[in-house]
C-alpha cells in the first residue's frame, strides 16, 4: 500500500492556465505518464493526500471549472453546457485521451462529461457524485462549521486540517452550482435511461459515512450502467480523499491501471475495511 508522506498536500504540483472556451483556465499538475484530470467540488480546487499519491503513477491535472476563479460563469445553464467546457479544456490541453476523476459537483460534470463526450475518456471514477442526490443535505453557506465538519470528515484529526470553503468562493460559484444541480430531493429517470447506453469503465466510489451525498446513490449508477463497479470506502466521509487518502489512492490507482483486468466481487462493496 503506498503512504502519504509530506505535511501538506500539493508542494508536488505547478500552477498554469489555458485558454479555453472563453475563460482563462487555471489548473495544476504533477507526475508524468497517462493523463487523470480531476474536476473538484463545490468548494473549488482543494489537494489531497490521495492526488499526491496518484501523482506518483500518473500525470494529475487539477482544472479549476468555469466560474470558480476570478471570471464568473454565467453562461453554462446545465451541467451538459459545463462538461462542454471541461471537453474543450482537455482539448486545449493537447490530450487526446485520459481518465477522467470527479468529486461530488464534479462528479456530475464529470458524468456529462462521459455521456456527451466519451470518445476521448479511457475511464471514469465518480467520487460522491453530485449527479443523483436522494436523501441529501446540502451543505449553505449559513451552516454551522462543527455540522459541516461532520458531513465531510469523518477523522478530522488527519491532516491537511479541514477548512470551511472559502466565503468568496462560495458567494462566486455556489450561484453556479445551485443552477446546475438544481432542486432536491434529484433522480432524474431520463438521465437513468441515459447511462444504460454509457460504455465508459467507470468506479463510483463513496465513503461508508457520507454526510452529504448518502452513499446508496451509487446504486444508480451500478444497476444502470452496464461497465460499473461501484465501491464504498470504510471510515470516510463524503470527503474520501482527505479521511482516507491510501485507500482511495490505492484504489482509483489499481481501476485506472487495470483497465478491464480490473474486478469487484459482486457480494461485497468495501475496501481497505
Amino acid at each position: 500500500m503506498t503512504t502519504a508522506t509530506t505535511t501538506e498536500p500539493g508542494t508536488g504540483f505547478t500552477a498554469h492556465a489555458v485558454e479555453a472556451d472563453g475563460f482563462t483556465v487555471r489548473y495544476h499538475e504533477s507526475g508524468e505518464g497517462v493523463p487523470l484530470v480531476v474536476l473538484h467540488g463545490a468548494g473549488g480546487p482543494a489537494f489531497s493526500f490521495a492526488l499526491d499519491l496518484l501523482a506518483e503513477r500518473f500525470r494529475v491535472i487539477l482544472v479549476e471549472m468555469p466560474g470558480f476563479g476570478e471570471q464568473p460563469n454565467d453562461r453554462h445553464q446545465s451541467l451538459a453546457e459545463l462538461a462542454g467546457a471541461v471537453d474543450a479544456i482537455t482539448t486545449a490541453l493537447g490530450l487526446d485521451s485520459y481518465h477522467l476523476l470527479g468529486t461530488s459537483f464534479g462528479g456530475a460534470v464529470a458524468t456529462f462529461v462521459a455521456l456527451e463526450h466519451p470518445q476521448r475518456l479511457l475511464s471514469l471514477v465518480l467520487e460522491a457524485p453530485a449527479t443523483f442526490r436522494e436523501g441529501e443535505t446540502r451543505p449553505s453557506p449559513d451552516m454551522p462549521p462543527q455540522e459541516m465538519l461532520r458531513r465531510f470528515r469523518r477523522h478530522p484529526e488527519r491532516a491537511p486540517a479541514w477548512q470551511p470553503p472559502d466565503p468568496a468562493v462560495m458567494a462566486r460559484a455556489w450561484p453556479l452550482v445551485g443552477r446546475l444541480l438544481g432542486p432536491l430531493p434529484h433522480r432524474d429517470e431520463d438521465l437513468v435511461a441515459r447511462l444504460a447506453d454509457c460504455k465508459v469503465r467507470t468506479l463510483v466510489v463513496y465513503g461508508d459515512c457520507d454526510g452529504v451525498i448518502p452513499p446508496e446513490n451509487g446504486r444508480t449508477f451500478k444497476g444502470a450502467m452496464p461497465n460499473c463497479n461501484y465501491v464504498l470506502i470504510h471510515q470516510a466521509a463524503h470527503d474520501a480523499q482527505a479521511d482516507r487518502p491510501e485507500a482511495f489512492a490505492d484504489l482509483v490507482g489499481d481501476f485506472l491501471a487495470r483497465g478491464w483486468a480490473f474486478l469487484l466481487p459482486e457480494e461485497s462493496t468495501l475496501v481497505n475495511p
